[in-house]
């Protein structure tokens, strides 16, 4: 009985997972970038420039939990899921979701950059 009522509860979970106004899918746009570059690797001007163009960052999911990733004009998609909070993309850690914000965290030989998405209204 109680592995019945496991895979029930499985069903009921999966199957919430796919409604359209879950507010995982839909449109994430940034919401802040944080950049935290080496100071003796990176100028100021490198770090602002650096910090716009993520600004132009867009992640779609759709409800068939394909993630696209969209920055300056190249594409990244691929399966996602949640384990928790923890964001996977392809089995592999892309972000986190919390108090209804996404954030990536990237590192790079210059430092640190963090941006936080927040879902679009409409969406």
């Amino acid at each position: 009985m109680k592995r019945y009522m496991s895979f029930f509860v499985l069903i009921i979970l999966l199957s919430s997972c796919h409604r359209n106004d879950d507010p995982f899918f839909g449109r994430w746009t940034v919401d802040r970038v944080n950049v935290e570059f080496d100071e003796y690797k990176a100028t100021p001007e490198m770090v602002r420039q650096y910090g716009e163009l993520e600004k132009g960052n867009v992640i779609e999911i759709s409800n068939d939990s394909v993630l696209t990733f969209i920055s300056d004009g190249d594409t990244l998609k691929g399966q996602c899921s949640l384990r928790g909070q923890q964001l996977l993309l392809d089995g592999k850690a892309f972000g986190k979701i919390e108090d209804g914000l996404l954030t990536t965290e990237t590192s790079t030989p210059l430092g640190k950059v963090r941006v936080v998405y927040r879902r679009s209204e409409g969406h």
